[in-house]
């Protein structure tokens, strides 16, 4: 490793690694990438796009622009965005094994201490026939998990809240009940489906919302 101070542009090159070698604001190089794969496989750069799941068509492909966040699960089944929080003791996987963690879990609003639980607004409870502390299951089109529920009026009506970081089956005996090999609360990740944006490779999974119901048990 070389010392002393960095030089700058020590790195740049003369051109960026673009068909253009310039600062593309219409991206020739997507779109001679998107061209090449379609004659490749005879069809055509939209409906590569359609089957990528785009709405874009077009030379809007090619220039910044919105595109709306996936969803998953139709609303007449899955009435409710599930919003997947972080915890603020959460600093890793591994938080849930900590006593702090569940002796302070109050802290996080709307939680309770040692309980992993699904959030939801008292009106939407209502609703659907289900009581602070019920046992329930919160299904997506991928899983399940079984929770108890916490009524809580700062849940926005028609999401649910769940925060991340429990569901452990076989981690220890503060983050699972470990002597039985069984999970304590649920897992985020059995009900968030695994998904992925087709054309750069990065993760969907915080880029979309997934629905999910919640039955009582």
């Amino acid at each position: 490793m070389t010392k002393g101070p960095y030089e700058v542009k020590k790195l740049w090159g003369e051109k960026f690694g673009t068909k253009t070698g310039k600062f593309e604001f219409f991206s020739e190089t997507l779109k001679k990438a998107l061209e090449d794969h379609a004659t490749k496989h005879n069809t055509t750069v939209d409906n590569v796009l359609e089957v990528t799941n785009y709405e874009a068509r077009g030379e809007l492909a090619f220039v910044p622009h919105y595109e709306p966040p996936r969803c998953w699960g139709d609303k007449s089944e899955y009435p409710f965005d599930l919003v997947d929080v972080k915890s603020r003791y959460n600093r890793e996987g591994r938080s849930a094994n900590l006593p702090f963690y569940n002796q302070f879990k109050v802290l996080d609003p709307g939680d309770k201490n040692w309980q992993d639980c699904i959030k939801i607004n008292p009106v939407d409870a209502a609703g659907i026939g289900i009581a602070d502390g019920d046992e329930v299951a919160v299904v997506s089109v991928v899983g399940e998990i079984k929770i108890k529920a916490r009524l809580w009026e700062g849940v926005r009506p028609g999401t649910a809240v769940k925060t991340y970081g429990n569901g452990h089956w076989a981690y220890g005996r503060f983050a699972s009940d470990y002597a039985n090999l069984k999970e304590t609360g649920g897992n985020n990740n059995e009900v968030m489906p695994d998904d992925y944006d087709r054309i750069s490779g990065a993760t969907a999974r915080n880029g979309g919302f997934t629905g999910v119901k919640i039955v009582k048990i």
